[in-house]
Order: C-alpha cells, then sequence, then structure tokens
C-alpha cells in the first residue's frame, strides 16, 4: 500500500513555543504550512520545565518571606504552621492557564493542516509521519529537548526526571535533587523553602558561572540556605521499600541520607533522535543540537530551520518564540532570508534566591579573546551591601562588570544578588545600545533600585583606567 503524499510550502515539526511561533508566522507571511506534532513534544517549558519550576520556586519564595517577617520587626501573636498539600495541584492549575492560549490556537487548526506522529525526513525535501509523506519546500524544526538522565540514575526504579516531577499529587517529605544545572538549583531550592528535606549533588562550576568571585557568591548563599554538595562522589544508591539510601563521599568522609524521591535534574537533551538530520546533510554539534546560523536560524541544509531547545540548552519561553517567529518567517520567504538576531545580546537568568544571571560576555570569553586578540579590559567589581540592599535586608551578593580598556564598551557582565534579573536586563540593552562607562556611570539612578549598582561599578571599572 502507497503511502499518502501531502504538499505544502512549509512544514514544522514540534508544537512547544518555537513550533506554534514557527508557524504562525509562516501562515501569516501566507505560505501554506502542516503543523506535525509527536505524542511527546509540546509545550514543554509551559507544561514541565521553565514554567512550572518557576511557580514552585514563587510558591517556595512566599513561605520563605513569611518566615522571616521577624527581621522586619514584625512579630507573629501566635503559632503559625503550613499546609503544602495543595501546592502541585496549584502548580498544575496554574500551568494550564499558561498554555491555554496555545492550546486554543492548536484546536483551530484544520485537521488536513496537522498531524500527529513521529516525523523522519526522508530526503532533503520530504518526511514520513507515520503512513503519510510529506513533500515541502522549507522547513523548521522545533522539537525541544528532553530531561537527561544518566546510566546509573535510570537503573533506580521510580527515578523521577523534572518532567514527570510535576505529575506527583503532593510534594514529597524528602528528596534528593542530583544536578547543578538551572533547574536542579531551583527545583532543590523550592522544594527546601516548602519544607521538604532536599539535598541537592551539583559540581563545582555552578550553572554556567565563570567568574571565580561570582561563582564563589553564589555556592556561599545557596548553601546557606538550602543543602548543596558539590563534587561528592556518590558510592551507593540502594532502593528499598521506603525510598533510597543514598552513600556518598564529601571531603574524603563517607556520608549517609535517606530519601522518599530521587529527581534527576542534570539538564536536557535535544529531541533529534531517529529524525535522520545527518543523514540529510543537517549538521550536529557534538551535544546533539542543531548548527544554525544565529542571525537566520538557518541549518546546514539551506531551506530548513530550527529554533528552540533543539538549537541550544537554555530553557527560555520568550527566546523560543523569538527564535520562532524568525524561522517561521524565513522559511516562508526562502531563498528571501531576513537576517534578525532574536537574542542580540546574550542574557540568561536564573531565579534561584538569590538570582544567578550573565549578560553580555562572560569573563572566560572575554579572557580567551584578550588571549587571541590583545583586547584587554577591566572589572568593574561591586558588591550588594549598598543602602538600598540594607533596607531591603538583601545585603549580599555581587556584580561584576567588564568593560573594553580601549573604548570603554560594556562587553558583558556575571551576578549574583537580589534583583540580578533587573540588572541583567538592563544591561542587556545598555550593551545592545552601545552605551559606554561613562554613560551609567553618571546616570542617576533612584537610590532605592537595585539597579543603582551598575553606577558604582562603572565608576570603579573608570578608575582602573
Amino acid at each position: 500500500m502507497l503511502a499518502e503524499r501531502i504538499k505544502c510550502d512549509t512544514v514544522v515539526i514540534g508544537a512547544g513555543s518555537a513550533g506554534i511561533e514557527a508557524f504562525r508566522q509562516a501562515q501569516k507571511a501566507g505560505s501554506d504550512c502542516i503543523l506535525v506534532v509527536s505524542e511527546v513534544q509540546g509545550l514543554s517549558a509551559k507544561r514541565k520545565a521553565e514554567i512550572p519550576t518557576s511557580i514552585l520556586m514563587s510558591a517556595g519564595l512566599s513561605m520563605h518571606r513569611a518566615k522571616r517577617m521577624h527581621s522586619y520587626g514584625i512579630e507573629t501573636t501566635g503559632e503559625v504552621s503550613y499546609d503544602t498539600t495543595k501546592v502541585l495541584q496549584n502548580l498544575r492549575v496554574s500551568r494550564t492557564r499558561s498554555s491555554s492560549e496555545v492550546l486554543s490556537f492548536m484546536y483551530k487548526i484544520p485537521l488536513d493542516k496537522l498531524l500527529m506522529g513521529k516525523a523522519a525526513f526522508i530526503d532533503q525535501h520530504s518526511l514520513s509521519v507515520n503512513d503519510q509523506v510529506v513533500i515541502f519546500k522549507s522547513a523548521v524544526i522545533c522539537t525541544g529537548s528532553s530531561p537527561r538522565v544518566t546510566f546509573e540514575q535510570s537503573r533506580l526504579p521510580g527515578i523521577l526526571n523534572v518532567d514527570r516531577f510535576f505529575d506527583q499529587d503532593m510534594l514529597p517529605k524528602s528528596a534528593a535533587v542530583f544536578g547543578s544545572s538551572s533547574q536542579g538549583l531551583l527545583l532543590g531550592q523550592a522544594l527546601s523553602y516548602l519544607g521538604v528535606e532536599v539535598m541537592v549533588f551539583g559540581q563545582q562550576r555552578l550553572w554556567e558561572l565563570t567568574d571565580e568571585d561570582v561563582l564563589q557568591e553564589a555556592k556561599q548563599l545557596l548553601k546557606e540556605r538550602f543543602s548543596l554538595v558539590l563534587d561528592s562522589f556518590i558510592t551507593s544508591i540502594e532502593a528499598d521499600s521506603n525510598g533510597y539510601a543514598i552513600y556518598y563521599l564529601e571531603d574524603k568522609f563517607e556520608n549517609f541520607i535517606h530519601s522518599d524521591t530521587v529527581v534527576a535534574a542534570t539538564g536536557r537533551f535535544p529531541n533529534v533522535a531517529g529524525m535522520n538530520l545527518q543523514d540529510i546533510g543537517i549538521k550536529l554539534a557534538r551535544s546533539g543540537h542543531i548548527l544554525v546560523d544565529e542571525k537566520t536560524l538557518q541549518t546546514s541544509v539551506p531551506h530548513i530551520f530550527a529554533a528552540g531547545d533543539v538549537v541550544h540548552e537554555i530553557q527560555s519561553t520568550t527566546l523560543a518564540q523569538a527564535e520562532g517567529r524568525i524561522a517561521g518567517d524565513n522559511a516562508a520567504h526562502f531563498p528571501a532570508l531576513r537576517p534578525e538576531q532574536a537574542q542580540p545580546v546574550r542574557i540568561h537568568i536564573v531565579y534561584t534566591d538569590p538570582v544567578l544571571a550573565m549578560v553580555g560576555a562572560s569573563l572566560q570569553e572575554l579572557l580567551k579573546r584578550s588571549e587571541s586578540s590583545g583586547q584587554q579590559f577591566v572589572t568593574g567589581k561591586v558588591r550588594m551591601d549598598d543602602f538600598a540592599y540594607r533596607a531591603r535586608h538583601e545585603e549580599e551578593g555581587i556584580i561584576c562588570l567588564y568593560v573594553d580598556s580601549r573604548s570603554h564598551a560594556l562587553l558583558g557582565a556575571e551576578l549574583c544578588g537580589s534583583g540580578a534579573d533587573h540588572i541583567a536586563q538592563f544591561l542587556a540593552m545598555a550593551i545592545q545600545k552601545q552605551f559606554k562607562a561613562e554613560d551609567l556611570a553618571n546616570f542617576v539612578f533612584y537610590h532605592m533600585s537595585c539597579e543603582s549598582v551598575i553606577g558604582e561599578a562603572c565608576r570603579r571599572a573608570l578608575q582602573q583606567l
């Protein structure tokens, strides 16, 4: 029996944040589109990753702040207790609202434009979906990512990855979280703030920080807030009737904990298996992510584009949507490309307490640049302990701002502290607009704003010049 053949201008594979935007944009540009949806794809960030983890952290922060009221001179008049049995139920309601707009859009797509199944490329202009063959002029790959679980972890019965964790009915009494990725740190701290007995096992190099001053500050502050064990060696994990017995070496001593739940949070990998990408000439990075041109999102096969988590490991709904729009537009207009960078200045944020952030070039990248080209830079380092932070009882954290020695242009920053997300986004805009250190050193920041630390960092950088 011959497979049914369907022709279209543009096929979009994947219905997550990037895929929906790519489909929308391609249709808007007048392209005849087909959307391919796998059962394991769609809305990963909104339903299982970035959004639910952030909601859980918000709940944890609310509880943590309530317990810190005494620092402001506010005392409770009676015994205060907390019931967290409905936290995950509330989380699922919130994430449903977050994803309802996308789902309502999908329900409006005509059935002949929506295919359910796993896509695999046959050649550069056709792919199979179950018993159907789609013939296309251009394509956009937005298949997202899945949580990474090591071989040793996969052998444990009942282990949860970060996606499956949010499908539980109730919070566990205790949890061991493996991974100091952004999601591992967020999940571990959120659970700790919600009263769960948590141990997070990670590496010395927290998240993606490269500046040793910021890294050490982050380690110290996070360790004060929840149990964080770095660079330990797991000697044994044994499942029993009540959970898991975990033995690990730290500082040459063997330690033991018992945990109800084990969560694998060591990062994510792109969903590209079985798609035959390399067979049709699409180049992949060693991590498995699809290599693309940053401004067009074009792969090594000119009429095929890719966007979202399948391109990089940074999970961000807004970035995925922006990339989806660019990829969909270029696919619809191919070969007339419209270069546009979704994120002209890189910005990464982890909403832990305190917030971790990176903007522009990292210290490691600048050191490599200096070695190869001789371009020098200086660092404006400021501890976040001035009046604005003292008034909020948040006088901790650090910002390291990097400034070009010759042009005085802002190059990037790494930071850890309260309001680091606001500071990083302000700096990203300043770098994009090509502000110099003098511009921000002389800018009058409102005295109670967290951004006021930027002015001091610029002044300290200029002093070195």
